[in-house]
């Protein structure tokens, strides 16, 4: 066996390299309380926290989303319960118009009412969501409802309800068109055109009787249309805040198992630092003992 001063001091160093290298890699472990400091030191923990840290990013793009969305329904839902106040004062409105004991000049003001009562159903319909856009209306920004200001009223044609993302694979519509809101059964007669031939017959005066009746079945079938819509709303509603509770159950199951992966246990560190430093310095006291001996001192 060949002996060498260079190759005595060589593994010294080398060994002392390592030593001090893992001591460091305790100390930093303890200080920052992760056992994983580089993809190196485990490569299988590496790739699940690097898939942990994607997961982790979806979800906070998913929670944004269904931030967004429960806004935009809880809105959607209480315009809707307005816009169903307004239908409702209007189904009394054309109830106190049919009765028999009203005068021209009565129906004249419960017409005025009626007028009052579609420009707040317009202004309703345009209410803007929390981005500024129409709730109900285009993602351009355009009007849902235009007032034509003849009786007629224009829903634009290019109105698409967006979907928002809120989970993998699964999206939500979180709002309406007021179209589908203000459109009548058999889609020929919406709920605005039908209120306003209501208040121009009232003001013409007259025999009443028939166009009254006729419009107070149509304000039912508006009223139940509204709720069909809100009903609607609401189940997206509650979807989207089980969705919630979903993302919320997943991020806790996905910090406790990156716990249990990258969190060092300190109490173990620490022990193993204490042996590591104590190894160390009698490893050292060992080595300045030997390097001070000859080499026949060594042979013996």
């Amino acid at each position: 066996m060949q002996i060498s001063t260079s190759l005595f001091y060589s593994n010294a160093a080398t060994r002392f390299s390592q030593m001090s290298s893992r001591a460091s890699d305790l100390q930093t472990q303890i200080s920052t309380g992760k056992k994983i400091l580089k993809p190196s030191d485990d490569p299988a923990a590496a790739q699940q926290l690097a898939e942990l840290d994607r997961k982790d990013a979806d979800a906070a793009v998913y929670g944004t989303n269904i931030t967004l969305a429960s806004s935009l329904l809880d809105q959607a839902d209480g315009v809707l319960s307005q816009i169903s106040t307004q239908l409702t004062r209007a189904s009394e409105l054309a109830t106190t118009a049919a009765n028999g004991t009203q005068t021209d000049a009565t129906r004249k003001v419960i017409a005025t009412e009626l007028t009052s009562i579609i420009g707040s159903l317009v202004g309703l319909a345009n209410t803007k969501n929390v981005r500024g856009q129409p709730l109900f209306g285009s993602a351009s920004g355009g009007a849902a409802v235009v007032d034509n200001k003849d009786g007629t009223f224009t829903f634009p044609p290019d109105v698409e309800v967006s979907e928002v993302p809120i989970a993998d694979g699964q999206t939500v519509q979180a709002t309406e068109s007021a179209k589908r809101i203000f459109t009548l059964p058999g889609g020929t007669d919406n709920t605005l055109e039908m209120l306003s031939k209501l208040a121009a017959t009232l003001n013409a005066g007259g025999d009443v009787s028939a166009s009254v009746a006729s419009s107070l079945d149509q304000i039912t079938q508006s009223i139940d249309q509204v709720a069909d819509v809100s009903a609607s709303v609401g189940a997206r509603g509650a979807r989207v805040d089980l969705q919630q509770q979903l993302l919320t159950s997943a991020n806790t199951d996905r910090s406790e198992l990156r716990g249990k992966i990258e969190q060092v246990d300190v109490t173990d560190a620490v022990v193993q630092l204490q042996q590591m430093m104590t190894a160390l310095s009698a490893s050292q006291a060992s080595f300045s003992k030997l390097s001070s001996l000859s080499l026949f001192d060594y042979l013996k």
